[in-house]
């Protein structure tokens, strides 16, 4: 940060298990100061707020806190949407956890309130800032292994922290699994497709207690790609796992991990593009052997700590929004890249919603 700036001010609202993660973060950074915090229990809240905090239990009131430059958005998703209004309309810049709403239209209404008063908002899609998933972005971009052909996600979740009574099984409270958490996912293949999502398909299942655990959809991309999509949420954490499948014309990337661990490489590269490669990965690839010309190669690249990459990721949300805002441009993770997902995530559930009825065979 140049040490000319001050701090901008941030207010944090909803204060549970990944609130309070996000306090922890926002502490390591200069560009940000926390200077108000708003949660429904205000004993919470006055546990956890940092000393240079205002404590609110009603929302607007800390909209009104005139230090508040930024309002990051952690409640349950039923409320990001018009949280999201309320704060752009009190002309402060918004950072919205992922999904920006569950209802397509109060989305659209967000961001166009959002540019109506001249403030930035984005969401936390918080694994285009991680480390892995921007170099696969780029090993995909620079065309090493040609065309993208398939993107294709299992994540295999852990349900531990999930009793029957919290609100993630409420559909009218999250969306349901796409639009909670897939949209995560889907937001990273629309990043990596090369033109804009033409059809969805989904199916959903549920378990024997009739909480839906179980989602997959199929999204297609034009002629270009396809992308594969299934969530559970049904797992002990031990056993939990989530890899992204990345088909290319000459290869394939492989990344494990929600917050990834690892990506693994294998492929065949023309001899020009094997120099780019390397210096994307900052070490010398295995070479296999050579066909036709080409080179076949296999690496690896590990990001071991998981907790502290992803708390770099969430700083790296907060820090790409700061710039923006200093330098009057559209954060990373654009309204726009917003809506497509969100829209993607809504017409999953609908489709997976009208597959799921009885059809007799």
């Amino acid at each position: 940060m140049n040490k000319k700036e001050h701090p901008i001010g941030v207010g944090v609202v909803g204060l549970g298990r990944f609130g309070q993660f996000l306090l922890s973060a926002y502490r390591e950074m200069e560009e940000i100061q926390v200077v108000g915090v708003c949660d429904v229990e205000k004993a919470r809240a006055l546990a956890l707020a940092p000393a240079t905090a205002q404590v609110y239990e009603e929302f607007a009131d800390l909209l009104r806190n005139q230090e508040v430059k930024i309002v990051v958005i952690g409640t349950p998703p039923f409320l990001h949407g018009s949280m999201a209004i309320q704060a752009a309309q009190a002309g402060k810049h918004v950072l919205v956890e992922k999904p920006l709403a569950i209802d397509l239209a109060e989305a659209q209404t967000a961001v166009k309130v959002a540019y109506e008063n001249g403030v930035l908002l984005t969401v936390d899609y918080v694994l285009r800032y991680h480390p892995l998933h921007r170099l696969a972005m780029r090993i995909v971009r620079e065309k090493i292994f040609g065309e993208l052909h398939l993107f294709a996600l299992i994540n295999l979740a852990t349900d531990e922290d999930l009793d029957p009574q919290h609100w993630f099984w409420d559909t009218a409270k999250s969306g349901g699994i796409f639009v909670e958490h897939g949209v995560h996912f889907f937001d990273l293949a629309n990043q990596l497709a090369s033109v804009p999502p033409s059809s969805v398909h989904g199916y959903a299942l549920r378990n024997p207690e009739g909480r839906l655990d179980r989602v997959g959809a199929v999204v297609r991309y034009g002629e270009k790609m396809l992308a594969t999509f299934y969530h559970s949420f049904n797992r002990p954490r031990c056993i939990e796992r989530t890899t992204i499948h990345l088909g290319l014309a000459s290869g394939e990337i492989r990344i494990e991990g929600w917050i990834p661990v690892r990506l693994s490489l294998h492929g065949l590269v023309a001899e020009e593009k094997l120099p780019i490669l390397e210096g994307l990965l900052g070490k010398p690839v295995e070479k296999i052997g050579q066909h036709g010309g080409r080179i076949e190669i296999q690496a690896e690249v590990c990001a071991p700590d998981r907790q502290e990459e992803y708390k770099r990721a969430i700083q790296a949300v907060m820090r790409d929004l700061v710039r923006a805002i200093r330098e009057k441009r559209k954060p990373t993770v654009t309204p726009e890249d917003a809506l497509a997902s969100l829209a993607v995530a809504i017409e999953a559930t609908k489709v997976a919603e009208e597959a799921s009825r009885d059809f007799p065979i």
